[in-house]
């Protein structure tokens, strides 16, 4: 809820901005640039109060990060936990304990502001918008009590003459009514033009029209009504009301330009004397309904007579400058940015995140995560998947520093031991699911710097962190944590086997044998495929990424020649390659003879409507013999891509190239 409003008011700080620099330079531009111009600039205004889309670093948005910043650090502990160094008997340092009570009630306080903000904004915003609505509804059925049909065939040929001119393929329909002092036009998709009681003449007629009409040409309903949705959205910026106000001046000063675009001098004056009329009459509706109509009254009818009678047509230097203009106001756009919600999409990741970009992190995923002191006290579990996210989130991974080795003038404050049972059918002997663990400890130096050791049975890095992120770190009791249960607990309710590459340790008591676990392993050559027959069923590959698919090439890599998508198709593929017939070949010859490339494609964590490429599989012969060599991408860690070597039977070769109706040789 709160990265939300912190959104929602760089949006609106970004937008009033960009608005007041438009608005500051309009003494250039004013006499200069069309009125075109300048009523459809302010779109990009628009859209800045309504996109969040900005680029990595701008104005507002690293405005907002160093509030954030500045945020957490004052409702962090003054002083850090840093443990008391371990004296020469057998006593373990202890942490220095400081009021954890204080802590958590300002860590706490911010979360209950942001979503007291969030149901004050919707409410208001909601009404706002329901009210405007239902006003301009009330005003709309106003009118059409008081409508009469326009049946006079010489009015109905001349507004068809003016649709014409106007390449109009919509018919327009026409009204008189007593009730309005101007003409108006109403209706989206059905529009309507309304004329007052009034006797006109031809010439009068057709002034009206072309105004009407080229107020629905440019679809200024809808550009309107998207200014009373930024209005409803940031009701409590009053620069909102300011935009609202200038693009409803800007709107008729436009039409007005497109309408003596084609007029001499004597026609200018002409349209200029049948506003002066409206101006001169009696409105019989007095309510602010006519607003909600977004029709325009003669508040500015000065400016737009003036307006009339200077215009002249821009030369091509004004038309170079106002095109200069234009870009440097999408520049400004991007520069003022947004406040943008952290993600690890395209951060640096930890295991956690690496393994949950790989195997899929849902609400439904067995994980935990254990908090233990430098004494070895538990003092307690994350075992809610959302807070394990907010968890990982915090940790700020994009500011780590890599780091050789941890300085001696340090001490371990806490670990986090991480565990997430590991269901993907591909990376599983006989289908069953095992326990991947991984660890984090929390370092403290005595200059008060904050580092990490992260690593699970295979892989260490070592790292200096944020002070941010180590504040974070170095008060685990406000987070959101179980202490009416162990891991144990857990582990066995699981009832499941550790992953320890190399060993042969069962389920057991004895979590600490698979928690510190050390030895030459390699996850990849290892666990990649096992003994026993695998298989595949539509559900457990759905489970793995709802949508999926996979491409077979020819033997130049580049020509496709067939594609399956369909979930319940890969699954037959996939029990068809027999993966436990396939042998390890680390010393595979190069490839002689290349016949094919598959390549497999499924949904990850970071972008759930995009399928990315997960695995490519190269199938060649050699001396007679087929292998394959298959391609991980290493976008998940920093080790580049993985690349494994197969030799496979003639019998998976035939079967892999009958997908793409070719026949071994």
């Amino acid at each position: 809820m709160n990265e939300f409003i912190k959104i929602l008011l760089s949006l609106s700080v970004s937008g009033a901005l960009l608005l007041l620099l438009i608005l500051g330079l309009k003494p250039l531009y004013k006499n200069k640039f069309s009125k075109r111009w300048q009523y459809y600039i302010w779109i990009v205004v628009v859209l800045r109060f309504l996109l969040p889309f900005t680029p990595d670093t701008t104005i507002i948005g690293s405005l907002f990060e160093k509030f954030d910043t500045a945020a957490i650090t004052n409702e962090m502990p003054a002083t850090p936990n840093v443990p008391v160094p371990a004296d020469t008997g057998n006593s373990k340092a202890e942490p220095i304990q400081t009021n954890r009570e204080t802590t958590t009630a300002a860590i706490r306080e911010p979360v209950d502001k942001y979503v007291c903000l969030f149901f004050i904004w919707s409410a208001l915003a909601l009404v706002l918008f329901v009210r405007k609505v239902t006003v301009y509804q009330g005003f709309i059925q106003y009118i059409k009590a008081g409508n009469k049909e326009v049946s006079d065939i010489k009015i109905l040929n001349l507004l068809s003459d003016c649709e014409e001119k106007l390449n109009i393929k919509t018919r327009v329909e026409i009204s008189c009514n007593p009730l309005i002092a101007s003409p108006m036009m109403i209706g989206f998709s059905r529009p309507r033009i309304i004329l007052p009681a009034h006797e006109w003449e031809d010439k009068e007629l057709s002034y009206i029209f072309v105004h009407e009409l080229i107020h629905y040409k440019q679809r200024d309903m809808f550009y309107k009504w998207l200014i009373q949705i930024v209005v409803c959205v940031h009701w409590f910026n009053p620069f909102v009301y300011l935009l609202e106000k200038e693009v409803n001046k800007s709107c008729e000063l436009s039409c007005d330009e497109k309408v003596i675009s084609v007029l001499d001098d004597t026609a200018r004056r002409e349209y200029g004397d049948i506003l002066i009329s409206f101006l001169k009459s009696n409105n019989l509706y007095k309510s602010s309904l006519a607003s909600v109509t977004l029709t325009e009254g003669a508040e500015q009818l000065k400016e737009r007579l003036g307006a009339i009678m200077k215009f002249r047509k821009k030369s091509k230097v004004i038309i170079a400058i106002t095109t200069i203009f234009t870009v440097a106001a999408c520049v400004c756009f991007f520069v003022t940015g947004a406040y943008a919600a952290p993600s690890t999409a395209n951060e640096k990741k930890s295991f956690m995140e690496a393994a949950a970009d790989i195997f899929g992190n849902d609400e439904e995923k067995k994980q935990f995560t254990e908090i233990i002191t430098a004494s070895g006290e538990t003092i307690g579990i994350i075992d809610d998947n959302k807070e394990i996210e907010r968890f990982v989130k915090q940790l700020d991974i994009k500011s780590w520093n890599d780091m050789e080795q941890l300085p001696e003038d340090i001490d371990l404050v806490y670990s986090y031991i991480s565990y997430e049972v590991i269901d993907e059918p591909i990376f599983l002997p006989d289908g069953i699911p095992l326990v991947h663990m991984s660890t984090l400890e929390l370092y403290i130096s005595d200059k008060g710097e904050y580092m990490i050791r992260d690593y699970d049975q295979e892989i260490e890095a070592i790292a200096r962190i944020s002070e941010k992120a180590g504040r974070f770190l170095n008060a685990p009791e406000d987070l959101d944590l179980n202490k009416h249960i162990t891991a144990k607990d857990i582990l066995d309710g699981w009832g499941l086997d550790f992953y320890v590459p190399n060993s042969n340790i069962e389920k057991t008591d004895d979590i600490e044998a698979a928690r510190y676990y050390q030895g030459d392993t390699s996850f990849i050559e290892n666990a990649r495929y096992y003994q026993g027959k695998t298989s595949f069923t539509e559900k457990e590959l759905r489970r793995t990424s709802k949508e999926q698919k996979i491409q077979f090439y020819g033997a130049d890599k580049s020509t496709l020649l067939n594609e399956i998508d369909d979930i319940s198709e890969i699954a037959q593929y996939l029990n068809g390659l027999a993966l436990e017939q396939w042998e390890y070949a680390d010393n595979a010859p190069n490839p002689e003879e290349v016949e094919c490339q598959i390549v497999r494609f499924m949904l990850s964590r970071d972008n759930k409507k995009e399928l990315k490429e997960m695995c490519t599989e190269i199938l060649y012969k050699s001396n007679g013999n087929y292998y394959i060599e298959e391609i991980i991408p290493g976008e998940y860690s920093d080790r580049g891509d993985s690349i494994t070597h197969y030799q496979v039977s003639e019998e998976i070769a035939k079967y892999i190239l009958s997908y793409i109706g070719i026949a071994s040789n």
